[in-house]
């Protein structure tokens, strides 16, 4: 059975002018009633420059317990290296779906690693739009370089 991507999928909507009835959310779950108006909620911050490791752990249990979220800063990760692999992942999801599925998950794999598709279906019978990319890249014992992408080159 083949796989049906979310870049194949969109590409052939383009063409029809028409989006499978699958993927189209229910009128409570369109961005115009779900997206959030007004001022910016105060999404909690962990600061990872507190010498205090037990306070930095708190910040990201309370933070995980209460939202879900939190945004890490003074992670001593420079904004340039940040902004390369933003760049090299649009790049690699980007590519013609022929260049992805070198790198794609085994049908069969009950790991997280490889190019694949989220296309479960939730309780309304919809369907997500999603593509992922998932390696692991710790330690460098558990590395597998069978699911990084040499397009671009400079992903690795």
């Amino acid at each position: 059975m083949e796989i049906e991507r979310v870049q194949d999928i969109s590409s052939s909507s383009l063409l029809t002018e028409a989006i499978p009835l699958e993927f189209i959310r229910s009128e409570k779950e369109q961005p115009a009633i779900t997206t959030f108006r007004g001022p910016a909620p105060a999404i909690p911050v962990v600061d990872l420059s507190d010498t205090d490791e037990e306070s930095v752990a708190r910040a990201v249990v309370k933070a995980s317990e209460e939202w879900g979220i939190f945004q890490v800063v003074n992670h001593g990760i420079p904004t340039e290296l940040i902004r390369r692999l933003q760049e090299v992942g649009r790049t690699f999801f980007e590519l013609p779906s022929s260049e992805k599925e070198s790198v794609a998950k085994p049908e069969v794999a009950k790991d997280i690693e490889g190019y694949g598709t989220k296309l479960q279906k939730d309780l309304e019978g919809k369907k997500a739009w999603v593509d992922h990319l998932f390696h692991r890249v710790w330690p460098p014992s558990c590395v597998n370089y069978r699911f990084w992408p040499t397009n671009p080159p400079e992903y690795r």
